[in-house]
């Protein structure tokens, strides 16, 4: 810029902040108290201004911002799940992974209220909406869970008419837990009635109880994970496909056009050994 026009664009600068920013004293000119402070601030906002600008372009191409997850008590104990979350950290350092704690239940309102971006959950049986995807991506087996003491522990298979007169522990019905159904269809299945004596929230919880001799349980070989040396994991003598167990991610289809969510459900495909559409 030549002179005349940066003395009038100064002035004009002087004029509309009602300060006097140069000194001025012959052909010196220097930064007056105001014009020190003024330009330490300008400094700033201009590299706040990069730093947006470089944000914005992060953002367009999904490298920054949040993805909302909600899973199932049992998922962070999959390794598939382990895989996909730290190499989508690592691959986007600059996006936010929120993960709440959630059954069935709480991840699928969360999701219509659109305060979760995706969850990995049980499947329910009800229908989803129509804008709504769901999609396998991990299976495992319902067991029977049993204190390491049990006269059932050395057995290959336990049929539940075994232990059909024991206590047993289960998930409350009301909490919304999709596993709740399939327990009690494999007792039904089995031709009796379980001997419900406590209930607990979530699968940890239950998996204490049997480990402090208080009943047996019915919980995804997942929690396996957990090692629990004062607990044995028995197959249910029963056809195979009855315990089948399965995670399913659930999101808005308008989630892959979102580059930050569509990023996360692909490494979650990725990760995923039993993934089918």
């Amino acid at each position: 810029m030549t002179q005349p026009p940066l003395t009038q664009r100064i002035q004009a600068i002087e004029r509309d902040l009602g300060v006097e920013l140069f000194k001025r004293t012959g052909r010196q000119v220097e930064l007056t108290e105001a014009g020190r402070l003024l330009l330490k601030e300008a400094r700033a906002i201009i590299a706040q201004a990069e730093r947006l600008q470089d944000l914005a372009h992060r953002a367009e191409r999904g490298e920054a911002g949040r993805v909302r997850l909600g899973v199932t008590i049992s998922v962070p104990f999959m390794p598939s799940f382990t895989r996909a979350i730290r190499a989508f950290q690592c691959d986007f350092p600059g996006v936010a992974v929120d993960l709440a704690l959630v059954n069935s239940s709480q991840a699928l309102e969360a999701l219509r209220q659109r305060k979760l971006d995706i969850g990995l959950i049980r499947p329910f049986s009800a229908p989803l909406p129509a804008d709504w995807q769901q999609t396998t991506v991990e299976r495992d087996r319902l067991m029977l869970v049993i204190p390491s003491g049990h006269p059932q522990a050395e057995a290959c298979k336990v049929p539940l008419t075994a232990i059909a007169d024991e206590r047993f522990l289960l998930f409350p019905r009301e909490h919304g837990t999709a596993l709740y159904g399939q327990i009690m269809d494999i007792w039904a299945r089995a031709g009796v009635i379980p001997r419900v004596a406590q209930e607990a929230e979530n699968g940890p919880a239950i998996l204490a109880l049997v480990a402090a001799g208080l009943g047996n349980a019915i919980l995804p070989s997942a929690l396996s994970a957990m090692k629990v040396d004062s607990v044995v994991w028995k197959q249910i003598d029963i056809e195979v496909r009855w315990t089948c167990s399965s995670i399913v991610m659930v999101h808005r289809k308008e989630a892959r056009d979102e580059k930050v969510q569509s990023h996360f459900i692909e490494y979650v495909h990725r990760s995923s050994h039993n993934g089918t559409s």
